[in-house]
């Protein structure tokens, strides 16, 4: 048994003690026999029921090699969000987060801070997912 599904193998045996749902995201590796359900980690059956919409049935790639999310664009800035989440990976230090939060100009066209001359802005197309609002 290689290490991976050694470890596969631990943490489903622990989800299934504790009663966790457990899926995993950016692996196209199937450990469905250790109770770890294939996914992402923004799918839109998620964010759907986070927000209680539904999306149409969309065909998509991920964002990279074994993702199963639905293409995004990040809107945010690193270290920036004073929620405190602890699974965030934008969030490293809270007290950069406090700093940079203060950045914040609700009349600015960006999240912190006004645009400079040594910007790049580039235009992207956005487009509603949305089916219906449930």
């Amino acid at each position: 048994m290689t290490l991976i599904k050694k470890i596969a193998e631990g943490i489903g045996k622990i989800a299934a003690e504790f009663g966790i749902f457990i899926q995993t995201c950016g692996t196209n590796g199937d450990f469905s026999k250790y109770g770890i359900h294939r996914s992402g980690c923004m799918t839109l059956e998620m964010l759907g029921k986070a927000n209680n919409v539904e999306f149409r049935d969309l065909k998509h790639k991920g964002t990279r090699e074994g993702c199963h999310c639905i293409e995004s664009r990040d809107i945010g800035c690193y270290d920036s969000c004073l929620n405190g989440c602890k699974y965030c990976y934008a969030n490293i230090n809270p007290r950069k987060s406090a700093e940079n939060f203060k950045l914040h100009d609700p009349n600015s066209p960006i999240l912190l801070g006004d645009i400079r001359e040594t910007d790049t802005i580039q235009q992207a197309v956005q487009k509603s997912f949305l089916k219906r609002v449930l």
